[in-house]
Order: C-alpha cells, then structure tokens, then sequence
C-alpha cells in the first residue's frame, strides 16, 4: 500500500460513478489490488460534468496476471499502446495506464509537485480501496487554477488547448491566470525547429476541441498566432481557407457527422480521403500521438464519409 499523502482525506460519499466505471474498476482488481483514479476524471465526478473520460493509473506486480485479465476482459475494441490500455464501455472513455511498481510510486509522488502538474485538478488522486482523495492544490473550487507555467514549445500549447476544453467539460471558468497565460501561448510564432510537434500537439486535441467548444472559438485557435503559423510551415496550409471549407461542410454530409469530422475533413482531405478507415494512410491518425485515440477513430470515419460524399 502506497502511503497516503499529507493533503488526503476520506470524500464524504465516496466518489460518484458513471455507468461504466464500477465494470472497469472490476476488470482492474482482476490483476491489480492498488490502482487510483487521478486528474479530470476525479473533478468531473465530483462535479457532474460532462466529461466521459475515466482514467486510472495502476500497480502491475504481474505481467501474466495483467495478460491473463486482458484475455479474458468484459469489453472489446481496446487499443493499446505502451503501458496504456484505451476504449469506451457505456458511458466511459476508459485509460488505464499500467505501470510497474517503482513507476507507480514515482508517479504518485509527482503528482504532489507542483513540477508533475499544470493544473490544480491534475493532481487530484482518488483511491477507490480507502475512499481518501488527494487534493494538494486545491482544485475543487469554480475555476480552473494554473499551478505551472514554466512550460514552453507543444507542452505549453497542449496545457492551452486542454485546459480550455477541460475548463468546458468541467463546468469550470476559465479565470483571469490562465487566460493571460494561454493568450501568451498563442501569441507566439512557430519557430521551423518545434512546428512538427506543435502540429501533433494541435491535431492531437483536435477533436476535443470540436467536440466541447463552440465553432467560433475552434476557428478562434486556428487563427492564433502560434496555430496558424505552425499549420503553414507543416502543411502548407491557409487557415481562412480551412475554416472557409469547414463553413459549407454542412452541404457535404448526408449522415449528420460531427462538428470534428468536418474540422477534419477540411483540415486534411488528401490524408482521410479514399483511404479505409484502418488504410495506411490514415493509420498514423489513429495510432500515433497525433489524436485523442477513441474520439478520433469516431470523427475519422465520418469524415471519411463526408470526404467520400
């Protein structure tokens, strides 16, 4: 048992679960008896947002245990990468990172650091066993509090486009800090040398962003000093044309898809169109770190389809 940090106290009631959550905590103890609910997933239940992420950081002793569990897992279309598992059971966007001991420990003891956050709800750690939340920033309040700034490069634009979304998710308001901070973010201009990961950086929220914010604010980032430039210097790329093409996409659809499939289908019609949802060419959408992984396989079949008319 990992010892329980100094900011922690019993929740009163325990944390509120979604549908889907007591099938995963279930499916975990099947080869784990130490694993947390940590970050956004923990504020989102204890506000009733709208969030369906769960995510859950758990202590592997065995490997065969933990593939034995997975053989015979309740649930189909998991994607896994490295230590992560990934995929959705009823109401959850599940991800459980499975980490050996030592890892687990370190990890644990990170998030108590100001170093190992951005944000205050970052460091939120829940433990279903003794029911003892960690709260050490205190992020439990109406607005989104920025414990870190000393990020630069795509680690800052990926914390300005997260904390945006998950602000919306959470019910949380944005907060004078933070948006003094994500406008100096965006205020900047690509350089050459960081423009392939800020790329990744912005492709990967991507879906995020359309799926929680308004158009008007999607359209808002793209035309962002930092965004623009890097999507020009990557993909040769004008982002008034973009948002132009996203404008009549709406005409393409027959099937009503998502505001992110047309984002998508007008941000990269070459890379999605003609090809299977699981073809080559769109394999590094769906497997890299490019994109959110269960929200994008989602949006990439109906632009597909948008794209394919």
């Amino acid at each position: 048992m990992q010892p329980v940090a100094a900011s922690s106290a019993k929740l009163a009631g325990g944390l509120p679960l979604w549908e889907g959550d007591a099938t995963v905590f279930a499916f975990v103890r099947s080869y784990s008896a130490e694993f947390r609910v940590v970050g956004a997933s923990v504020l989102g239940r204890i506000r009733s947002g709208g969030t369906r992420a769960l995510h859950l950081i758990v202590e592997v002793e065995s490997l065969d245990e933990m593939q034995a569990a997975l053989a015979s897992a309740p649930f189909t279309g998991i994607y896994s990468h490295d230590n992560t598992l990934t995929f959705s059971l009823k109401n959850v966007d599940a991800t459980i990172e499975n980490l050996l001991p030592a890892d687990f420990a370190a990890r644990l003891a990170a998030m108590g650091k100001r170093a190992g956050n951005v944000f205050a709800h970052d460091a939120l750690i829940f433990d279903p066993q003794t029911q003892e939340l960690s709260d050490p920033f205190h992020a439990r309040g109406s607005t989104l509090k920025i414990v870190n700034k000393t990020l630069g490069g795509a680690l800052a634009l990926d914390a300005a486009l997260r904390g945006t979304v998950e602000a919306a998710e959470l019910g949380l308001a944005s907060g004078t800090d933070f948006a003094l901070w994500r406008s100096r973010v965006l205020q900047q201009i690509a350089k050459a040398a960081d423009a392939q990961k800020l790329a990744a950086t912005f492709l990967q929220q991507l879906v995020a962003l359309a799926d929680g914010l308004p158009t008007a604010s999607v359209a808002r980032f793209l035309r962002s000093r930092l965004v623009s430039t890097t999507l020009r210097q990557v993909f040769h790329m004008d982002v008034e044309e973009v948002i132009a093409t996203y404008g009549v996409s709406k005409q393409w659809a027959v099937h009503s898809p998502s505001d992110a499939a047309r984002w998508l289908a007008a941000l990269l019609p070459s890379e999605i169109a003609g090809n299977d949802a699981d073809g080559a060419a769109t394999t590094w959408l769906q497997h890299g770190t490019r994109f959110q992984v269960l929200r994008s396989r989602r949006a990439l079949v109906q632009a597909q389809a948008i794209l394919q008319g």
